[in-house]
């Protein structure tokens, strides 16, 4: 077992990860906390199920002692230069980041479960749909996967608390038939969705599959949780409906794909939810709708199932 720090155990991530922790159990000896924000206090909060306090980064030394980094929040701001400093001068200690740093992306190496290398030891999870490429090429790989294409529907939730509080205001303004004066980076989401910019999520996925022909697009919509991602397969060898709905029951990581497909459903759910899959006329083109808690899957599950399995190497 091991020492992990948490860096921003506040944040959405952050307290979906201390919940998994404690459900796992056995990962650490023990958890300890600090946080990037620009406040110079500590931070209220209940950790672990007690009260507790959540000291401010100051110094690269706080993190010293840790088996384990693992990062819930963006480290934008200057405390996330230590955290980076930390991360440059430590290349063998496990640094763990689940959802959006936008600090430190250019550190850490984006993975959607658990890297076939080892020594790849600064990793951050990579977006929910390209998790969920990732579990359906593992499980669908007998029907040899030429192609994929992704569209990656987000929530406002990707960017944190504050913007889903932006847009619940959004939306009462809109009601009101009222100018809407605050807008999330830039745009009305509210009642709306936004094609968006997608760079990140082709790089990651040409890194994720090197030897995969992926294009991927990303849609904001006006919604507050729930990641939904629309996924197109070619294969060299055909497959009708009924193999691929029961290789993916088979496996499971999936729920049973049936419609009509919630995305109320899906969160709160460590399960990956799928609609039926549907094959083009030649039984070699895939399409299939995926819903998921993107605070999980994506997130804080595939960021332990990450920890969880370099640390009992």
């Amino acid at each position: 077992m091991a020492t992990v720090k948490i860096v921003d155990p506040l944040t959405f991530y952050g307290r979906e990860a201390i919940q998994l922790l404690e459900r796992a159990g056995t990962l650490a000896t023990s958890l300890s906390y600090c946080h990037t924000g620009t406040d110079d206090e500590h931070q209220i909060a209940e950790v672990g199920g007690e009260p507790g306090l959540v000291p401010p980064l100051d110094d690269v030394g706080q993190l010293a002692d840790a088996d384990a980094l693992l990062i819930a929040g963006s480290c934008e701001s200057p405390r996330g230069a230590i955290v980076q400093e930390f991360i440059d001068a430590n290349p063998s200690t496990l640094v763990v980041s689940l959802g959006p740093s936008t600090g430190l992306v250019d550190l850490l190496v984006p993975a959607a479960g658990p890297p076939q290398d080892p020594n790849e030891r600064h990793l951050r999870v990579a977006h929910p749909a390209l998790v969920v490429l990732s579990q359906l090429i593992g499980c669908l790989r007998h029907f040899e996967p030429e192609s994929a294409t992704v569209a990656a529907v987000d929530p406002v939730s990707v960017s944190g608390r504050d913007p889903v509080e932006q847009l619940a205001r959004q939306a009462a303004q809109r009601l009101q038939g009222s100018e809407v004066t605050e807008l999330i980076d830039g745009q009305v989401l509210a009642f709306t969705a936004v094609a968006g910019h997608d760079d990140d999520l082709n790089r990651d996925a040409a890194s994720l599959h090197p030897d995969l022909p992926v294009a991927a697009t990303r849609t904001y919509a006006g919604r507050f949780h729930g990641n939904v991602a629309h996924i197109g397969l070619v294969f060299a060898q055909p497959g009708s409906e009924h193999e691929l709905h029961e290789a993916i029951r088979d496996d499971e990581r999936f729920a049973e794909p049936n419609l009509p497909l919630l995305l109320d459903a899906a969160t709160d759910s460590d399960s990956i939810a799928l609609s039926l899959p549907r094959m083009s006329a030649n039984d070699r083109v895939l399409a299939i709708t995926a819903m998921v808690d993107g605070l999980r899957v994506g997130g804080a599950l595939t960021g332990i199932e990450i920890l969880r399995s370099m640390l009992m190497q």
